[in-house]
């Protein structure tokens, strides 16, 4: 049986290791994703011969496996992940599926499997290059919304969050949700952002706050996947202050030198949220699948 187990600061080197050098660009195998996301989905990780299983677990048991990442042959992983639900009694449901891996799932058992697309799963990726410049017709509408922004409050300025100024990120993410209703110290989210300026180094988070005057007004973080991916994880804004999305996104992009993509994560099924991340163009729409054995399926 697989030996999973809960995320603990300390595996967080190896792990970022392995999602590094297997070159995902899906937000689910960004490190601190997984540590910070680890009690609200029920995460735990093992690591079998070399590679990372990452499962989501119900009532003890995983009730959704993610396909194993690392370098080499991962058939024999694979397999033990079947040894593992059949020790459990349970189904081998796998879980956050991209195209490829899917089909290597059926190319390496060589069973047919049950395939479903996860909607509002899918991640949405976009070329730095296009979000930190805007260009063209496509981009006229963002590159209005700034100049309005710039014109309305030209007392901004844009900081990379720092020891000194994590207070003043948090404070906006408190704003938003008291704006909605929402109780910050019961909400997840929100506990969430709390626990990652907590651990913000060794999570090697990376982040910014825009002001209007001294007041922070917008705050977004995010770190990288791989050496060419980037993954915004938090992005709040007071949307009394007309174009701030606009503004904080292609701000925070232009200090992140080096990455050719930016991923924003997923638009949860909520329609105005994915209207929002295709206005941008993404490049890639990443889609997500579960797939379960099914020897009656026709699907493979």
């Amino acid at each position: 049986m697989l030996d999973f187990k809960t995320p603990v600061l300390d595996d967080l080197a190896y792990i970022r290791k392995i999602c590094e050098n297997y070159g995902t660009m899906g937000c689910d195998f960004n490190t601190a994703n997984i540590y910070i996301w680890r009690n609200k989905y029920n995460i735990k990780i093992c690591i079998f011969d070399g590679f990372l299983v990452l499962a989501y677990f119900r009532d003890g048991k995983p009730w959704g496996y993610c396909f194993p990442i690392g370098e080499g042959d991962p058939t024999a992983v694979v397999a033990e992940i079947f040894k593992d639900a059949k020790h459990r009694q349970i189904e081998a449901n796998f879980v956050m599926l991209t195209s490829a891996q899917k089909q290597k799932l059926v190319e390496i058992t060589g069973y047919k499997f049950s395939f479903k697309e996860l909607l509002g799963d899918e991640d949405y990726i976009y070329r730095n290059y296009d979000l930190s410049i805007l260009p063209g017709k496509r981009f006229h509408a963002k590159r209005n919304h700034i100049s309005k922004f710039n014109r309305t409050y030209p007392k901004w300025s844009f900081v990379c969050i720092k020891k000194e100024n994590k207070r003043d990120a948090l404070k906006v993410a408190e704003k938003w949700c008291k704006s909605r209703d929402i109780n910050p110290h019961t909400n997840e989210e929100y506990k969430a952002i709390e626990e990652t300026f907590e651990n913000y180094e060794q999570l090697k988070m990376h982040g910014g706050i825009l002001y209007v005057e001294d007041e922070p007004v917008a705050m977004t973080m995010g770190c990288e996947i791989n050496k060419k991916t980037f993954d915004v994880i938090f992005e709040k804004a007071l949307v009394e202050y007309d174009g701030v999305y606009a503004k904080v996104n292609n701000e925070f992009v232009k200090t992140l030198v080096g990455f050719e993509f930016i991923n924003r994560e997923e638009d949860m099924g909520i329609e105005s949220l994915r209207q929002a991340k295709l206005s941008y163009h993404p490049v890639v729409i990443l889609k997500r699948y579960s797939g379960v054995k099914n020897d009656k399926a026709e699907n493979i």
